[in-house]
């Protein structure tokens, strides 16, 4: 079975060693959450760099340390990634806010093309979601790999709040990927009947 990966983050352990993912499988055109303790792709450390570390774990104090010690809040690791991505993705919403008010910037994108509102908008995080979009975070940017959108990824994931929300914001679910699939096709074909009924009159 062939899958592509996308939101490929992976949470820090005791170990630092990679343990779960987020994936769509494009070939049956089945996408849901899934995390694993067998990882199929690398398995080297993710960055050692305090902020992203604090910021995917929601560790405030520490955040605030790092950022008072003078790192730049826009610092990218090896794979491109920001604070704001990692804390994106594991929907820290209160870290998110520190970080957008010290200076983040909401749409830059790591070495895939995937911002911080398509890492949060994988997930049950509404509230992160609707932060990045009140801080200007453009709905409609594509990544590079795959050519997927955030409400591609949460039609994907089944996130029937967080595709409301980016709808409110502009959303257009008419873009299509690589493969010709758009918003409704991911909602269908697995079974998010709430967001099949919710994007369906934009398709008219």
């Amino acid at each position: 079975m062939k899958f592509r990966f996308v939101l490929a983050f992976f949470p820090i352990i005791i170990a630092l060693v990679l343990t779960g993912c987020r994936q769509i499988n494009k070939e049956a055109i089945r996408a849901k959450e899934q995390r694993t303790d067998n990882p199929i792709v690398s398995s080297r450390p993710v960055s050692k760099i305090s902020i992203h570390d604090a910021s995917l774990n929601g560790l405030t104090a520490d955040l605030e340390k790092a950022l008072n010690s003078g790192v730049d809040v826009n610092l990218k690791d090896e794979d491109g990634r920001t604070a704001l991505m990692y804390a994106a993705f594991n929907g820290h919403t209160a870290i998110m806010e520190t970080l957008i008010r010290k200076g983040a910037m909401v749409d830059l994108t790591d070495h895939y093309g995937r911002t911080a509102l398509m890492f949060a908008s994988s997930g049950p995080y509404p509230e992160s979601v609707r932060l990045l979009l009140k801080n200007q975070a453009d709905p409609n940017l594509a990544d590079k790999e795959e050519h997927f959108t955030a409400l591609m990824y949460a039609a994907a994931e089944g996130q029937t709040e967080v595709a409301k929300i980016l709808l409110t914001f502009k959303a257009d679910p008419r873009l299509k990927d690589i493969d010709g699939d758009n918003a409704l096709t991911f909602a269908r074909n697995n079974g998010h009947n709430e967001i099949v009924t919710l994007l369906q009159p934009f398709m008219k």
